[in-house]
């Protein structure tokens, strides 16, 4: 193997930089560097994997980080946080995205990412939904100053017009979907649903029991 191919290989596995960008980096030709990463059969990335890894090389967007010596009261809002997600998140695509008219239920949930899946405050993103008689300058602002998120950190908001609902009593703050695009979180949420879906009928589980309960 010669030098400019172990550059090509260490640059692809260890600093995770894309094709494009290694050849931009070691000014070479595309094909050159596919070349190499097929000619020493380096297992090519998934599409997520490859979005994933340029937000974080290119864009300098930091990778979450989960906290791992949770304390009783951050045990607990682990179990809130997924049970929330469980019932409230979407499981499928990109994003972890949760949507809810209750501050107080949006409020806890970022506290479980940000306290115990440690994720990137930059990355966090909020679309604010709602009806066209709302103050919509008001409802950002008070959601931003609410969840601690900076206006500019808020997607174009979506008004409902001409929409007919059955509802009772309409959310005087709108409905507020709180996004953070990162497959490998999602996933990540997603696999302590199937766990924790199962620890009510573990036997001798003081949780399983509690949730039960």
């Amino acid at each position: 193997m010669t030098r400019e191919e172990q550059k090509i290989i260490d640059s692809y596995l260890v600093f995770k930089f894309s094709e494009q960008q290694i050849a931009d980096k070691l000014l070479l030709g595309y094909e050159r560097v596919r070349w190499v990463l097929k000619k020493y059969k380096v297992q090519k990335r998934s599409i997520s994997e490859a979005v994933r890894y340029l937000h974080i090389t290119k864009f300098k967007k930091k990778e979450f980080v989960l906290n791992t010596a949770l304390t009783p009261e951050q045990e607990k809002l682990k179990i809130a946080g997924i049970m929330l997600y469980w019932g409230e998140g979407a499981k499928k695509g990109t994003n972890v995205a949760f949507a809810n008219s209750d501050p107080v239920m949006i409020t806890l949930f970022l506290r479980f990412l940000r306290k115990v899946c440690g994720i990137d405050e930059h990355r966090l993103h909020a679309t604010l939904h709602h009806y066209p008689d709302l103050n919509e300058q008001k409802l950002r602002r008070f959601w931003s100053k609410t969840l601690d998120i900076p206006l500019k950190q808020f997607y174009r908001s979506y008004v409902h017009v001409n929409t007919k609902g059955s509802y009772k009593k309409k959310s005087i703050y709108g409905t507020l979907s709180v996004q953070y695009s990162d497959t490998k979180l999602l996933a990540q949420i997603n696999a302590w649903i199937v766990e924790y879906s199962t620890i009510g009928v573990r036997r001798g589980s003081s949780v399983g029991r509690a949730l039960v309960l």
